[in-house]
């Protein structure tokens, strides 16, 4: 054989070589996938959710807490994404969802804002308002009152208020230096 023929190499690759390679491929920081849910398990205290990608013969399995609130919020809004109700989580099962890829693993892009390092600042900052009205909301009744006031309000009384509350805050830090 001389020089400047080319050489043919045979692959002997397998099915699962190809696949891992292909996944490795797809599990890139950012990239956003269909999967499909297969299966939806509700018990006592935890739901489980698997997803399964038609590229991958493992389906990706996520758990929820139903005794924290942001895994509760993290299953609503993975409804509310499927036009269902919290309470029809079952139902999922069949549908389409969007997974993303963060570095480390496969995380539902609807649920990203609840979890930590994930989502944008508004999407996270949204969420943890959300989660302290849930907090508040089981609170006593003249909280709940001044909540209901707070929410009341328009955008230019909000940003007034904030203002007023800010300069109080320096006027009470800067009492605390001098005295």
């Amino acid at each position: 054989m001389s020089e400047t023929e080319p050489q043919v190499t045979v692959s002997t690759e397998s099915p699962a070589e190809y696949e891992h390679l292909h996944r490795k491929r797809k599990e890139t920081v950012g990239t956003v996938e269909l999967a499909e849910v297969v299966d939806v398990w509700v018990g006592e205290s935890e739901l489980v959710c698997r997803f399964q990608f038609d590229w991958a013969t493992d389906p990706i399995q996520r758990r929820y807490d139903l005794n924290s609130d942001r895994d509760i919020a993290k299953v609503e809004r993975l409804c509310e994404a499927n036009g269902l109700q919290f309470e029809q989580v079952s139902h999922l099962q069949g549908s389409l969802v969007e997974l993303e890829y963060t570095g480390s693993q496969w995380l539902p892009r609807p649920e990203a804002a609840y979890t930590d390092g994930e989502g944008s600042a508004v999407e996270t900052f949204r969420a943890e308002c959300r989660l302290l009205v849930a907090e508040l909301a089981q609170s006593p009744a003249f909280v709940r009152r001044g909540i209901e006031r707070v929410r009341e309000l328009s955008t230019t009384q909000l940003i007034i208020g904030i203002i007023l509350v800010k300069k109080v805050a320096i006027i009470a830090l800067l009492a605390h230096l001098l005295l």
